[in-house]
């Protein structure tokens, strides 16, 4: 009897301890409850992480999808949407250098390239016809270089051929060697001519003595010598209906020794002005025209048959009338070259910022 109560008494002491008890069922049941909560947390922190890094990587991958499929299109405004959330990307066909200013630059040196090309053609043609080994070239100035048409054709043409042939070749390999020799040649020439048309405009009068003093002797004295000068003068005095260089006008003329008037002359053209001086010339040209025209002491006279006043004091006339026309071909002219060095510098900051992105 006695043992049955002791197993009684142990067995009730155990249900005690082992989680009968109220408070030990209370503190056992926070336990599990908070280690529990603690798991459930950690779970939670883990997928929260895991989600977020999956987000970052689909957004990613949807970005440069984004950016891929923008390169292949053609921009439509329509159809692509713009990522507001993803980085700059470049991909390995971007490139800096656009392909508008490239050719733009190589198609305008391209005709200025034939134009050199044509003026040296002429400018050789020229020479070899009028120089040969019995009447060779003689340089005794600097303004030989313009009173010699020929060579004047070489000069100006080898210049703009060389420019404009750096500016092609430049522009078509993307050589900044090249580009930067083409822009500093275009500085230059534009710098000249801003000089010489503002010192034009300062001191029209200088300029104009400097013109009727040396270059009327030089040309009217050189009229038979150069058959190229000869015609550009026939083609000026017609033109421009005027008759020597000078103020002296048809006067001018008594410097060359086939038409001077003295004495000792023995030239069939002695006292003779050319025939393009004649007025009311008719489609067969009169070279007999302006015979004896020196000789006559009236000028009315004289007027009446030839034209006497000089050709820069028509020309400077002409231009006076016409100072709109003048200002917008110099107008052009400048911009031209403007915009010629507009899209030397562009494309060699694109040169620049395409070699950056290579290093």
């Amino acid at each position: 009897m006695s043992s049955n109560n002791s197993t009684r008494t142990i067995m009730i002491n155990r249900y005690h301890h082992q989680g009968n008890n109220p408070h030990h069922q209370q503190r056992g049941h926070y336990r599990r409850n908070h280690c529990g909560q603690n798991r459930h947390h950690h779970h939670q922190h883990n997928r929260s992480f895991d989600d977020e890094t999956n987000v970052s990587t689909i957004q990613q991958r949807h970005c440069i999808r984004q950016h891929r499929s923008h390169h292949h299109q053609n921009h439509n405004h329509h159809n692509h949407h713009h990522c507001h959330h993803c980085p700059p990307l470049l991909d390995d066909d971007f490139t800096f250098i656009s392909l508008f200013v490239k050719y733009s630059l190589f198609f305008f040196n391209l005709l200025f390239w034939l134009i050199g090309t044509t003026l040296i053609s002429l400018g050789v043609w020229s020479f070899l016809e009028e120089y040969n080994q019995y009447n060779l070239f003689k340089l005794n100035n600097i303004f030989d270089f313009f009173l010699h048409i020929s060579v004047a054709l070489i000069l100006s043409g080898t210049i703009i051929f060389s420019m404009s042939l750096m500016g092609c070749l430049g522009a078509l390999r993307e050589n900044l060697c090249l580009i930067k020799l083409y822009s500093l040649m275009l500085l230059i020439l534009f710098v000249g001519e801003i000089i010489i048309s503002s010192l034009a405009f300062i001191f029209p009068q200088n300029v104009l003595n400097f013109l009727k003093n040396h270059l009327s002797k030089d040309m009217i004295t050189k009229y038979r010598e150069d058959t190229n000068l000869q015609n550009l003068i026939d083609i000026i005095q017609l033109q421009f209906k005027c008759c020597g260089i000078s103020d002296y006008g048809y006067k001018d003329w008594s410097m060359n020794i086939y038409f001077n008037c003295t004495y000792f002359n023995p030239s069939s053209e002695r006292c003779a002005v050319p025939y393009s001086c004649c007025r009311n010339l008719k489609t067969e040209i009169d070279t007999m025209c302006g015979y004896n025209m020196q000789n006559l002491s009236s000028v009315i006279e004289i007027n009446k048959y030839v034209y006497t006043r000089g050709c820069v004091e028509a020309i400077s006339e002409l231009v006076d009338h016409n100072m709109n026309l003048v200002a917008i071909i110099c107008l052009g002219s400048a911009l031209a070259q403007l915009f010629a060095m507009f899209l030397a510098r562009s494309l060699q900051g694109q040169i620049f910022a395409q070699r950056a992105r290579w290093m």
